[in-house]
């Protein structure tokens, strides 16, 4: 049975917000992109705050990256990652709640000021970002449903939604040669696009799969192929301005064969 997560996604809102985030085109700025992440997830949620930390080379702190709700000037912009819940996050590699902002290092100066900023309010959820078992950094943001006593299903969503940003994210910075690329060689273009690909692909599969099992049917193979489809398309004609020609031969296929996918997909056409 053709499965309706990738193409077309039920109603159910944590499916179509992952949808549209696997969907989502990357921008020049990993800001940019994580406020097109968060906007999608304020649509199906109520996303008042999230701050994404990466680690320093040495490991020793975090740094914020972006910030969605909030400005930079008013946020807290690094910490250690060796206190705190985070550091407990970073070490299980597992998600946690922050219910006490006040013994948060990132936290704690902020709340002894006259002015709390209304928006960061506890719980926060702190998210790890994990790359072939190696924490990146944390996302914290408010519970999707607002406070309760359990968040098992806000983990388990926000678990997936992890695995799918974490590749995203380290890309960023092999792009920039960020920090996290200061120990590392330089690969050849095919190399590093086969790991890009295969981590995403590989992380999403681990972490959907057994979550998507309890919504629907899936026949993922083929979804899979589609999006990747799309995406390629969709990039490929924005770079040469739309111009089909140019665009099935940066592709390495013929016009015919771009304008069938085009249709088959979809795809408009500007």
């Amino acid at each position: 049975m053709s499965s309706t997560f990738f193409i077309n996604p039920r109603s159910n809102p944590e499916l179509r917000s992952l949808y549209e985030i696997i969907l989502l085109p990357q921008q020049n700025h990993l800001q940019d992109y994580f406020l097109g992440v968060m906007a999608i997830l304020s649509e199906y949620f109520s996303i008042k705050y999230s701050a994404l930390f990466l680690q320093g080379p040495q490991k020793d702190s975090l740094h914020v990256e972006a910030l969605y709700g909030i400005e930079k000037e008013i946020h807290p912009l690094t910490c250690s990652s060796q206190k705190g819940t985070i550091s407990k996050v970073l070490e299980s590699r597992q998600p946690m709640t922050i219910q006490n902002l006040s013994q948060e290092p990132l936290y704690e100066e902020m709340m002894k000021g006259q002015k709390r900023i209304e928006k960061i309010q506890p719980p926060l959820l702190c998210i790890p970002l994990i790359i072939d078992d190696e924490p990146l950094g944390v996302i914290n943001m408010n519970s999707l449903h607002g406070s309760r006593d359990e968040f098992n299903e806000d983990f388990q969503f926000l678990s997936i939604f992890s695995a799918i940003l974490s590749p995203v994210i380290k890309n960023y910075h092999l792009k920039k040669g960020g920090p996290l690329m200061k120990d590392s060689k330089p690969k050849a273009r095919s190399h590093l696009l086969d790991e890009i690909l295969e981590q995403k692909l590989a992380e999403v599969l681990n972490k959907i799969d057994p979550y998507v099992e309890t919504k629907t049917k899936m026949g993922i193979f083929d979804d899979i192929i589609r999006v990747v489809e799309k995406i390629l398309i969709k990039s490929a004609l924005e770079r040469v301005n739309y111009v089909q020609i140019a665009a099935a031969q940066f592709l390495g296929i013929n016009r015919n064969t771009l304008r069938k996918k085009m249709k088959e997909l979809k795809i408009k056409v500007r």
